[in-house]
């Protein structure tokens, strides 16, 4: 029986494969490419099942061989976009964090502007849960922080489902490109 390797990624198998040059007929050719489309394969992986197959190979030798070049592009494609979907967070969370301390910095200059002397008294914020006004101010904190963080998980939640459509939209050779 033939020794498949189809449990090695596809760089594992480079190793054990050869390359080799074949005539083919046209209409042999178009068939081959046709059934490839139809599963998802690239034309050698498909030839190589198709072979398989033809000398009685068994199905279960032969489908991890159908199914490896496909389950690897998917695999690719899903890494990418997902890889794309973290930096996009990245930039966004950088973004943030920059028009915060934008804002902070002007906020600091404001209060030294109006009152230079006491404004770093003025600034600070009790963490003593008596006094009210550090209290109020730190609440409120918390719920723009929790309005922030909402916001930003509708934002994510419709970039993902936009990121689902097109996954769903996009095609095999498309991946490939």
């Amino acid at each position: 029986m033939l020794e498949n390797p189809t449990n090695l990624s596809r760089e594992a198998r480079y190793g054990v494969t050869r390359k080799k040059h074949i005539t083919v007929t046209q209409e042999g050719c178009s068939q081959i490419e046709r059934w490839a489309a139809e599963q998802g394969l690239n034309f050698s992986t498909a030839i190589e099942s198709l072979a398989l197959m033809a000398i009685g190979t068994d199905g279960a030798n032969t489908l991890p061989a159908l199914t490896s070049s496909l389950l690897e592009r998917i695999v690719h494609r899903q890494f990418n976009r997902f890889a794309h979907l973290l930096s996009q967070a990245a930039i966004a969370a950088e973004s943030a964090s920059w028009k915060a301390d934008y804002l902070m910095l002007q906020l600091i200059r404001q209060e030294a502007k109006a009152d230079p002397t006491r404004f770093v008294q003025n600034m600070a914020v009790s963490t003593d849960p008596q006094d009210l006004v550090a209290s109020r101010i730190r609440k409120m904190r918390d719920e723009v922080a929790a309005a922030a963080q909402k916001a930003a998980l509708h934002s994510y939640k419709k970039r993902i489902s936009e990121l689902q459509v097109l996954t769903a939209e996009m095609t095999i050779e498309e991946a490939d490109e």
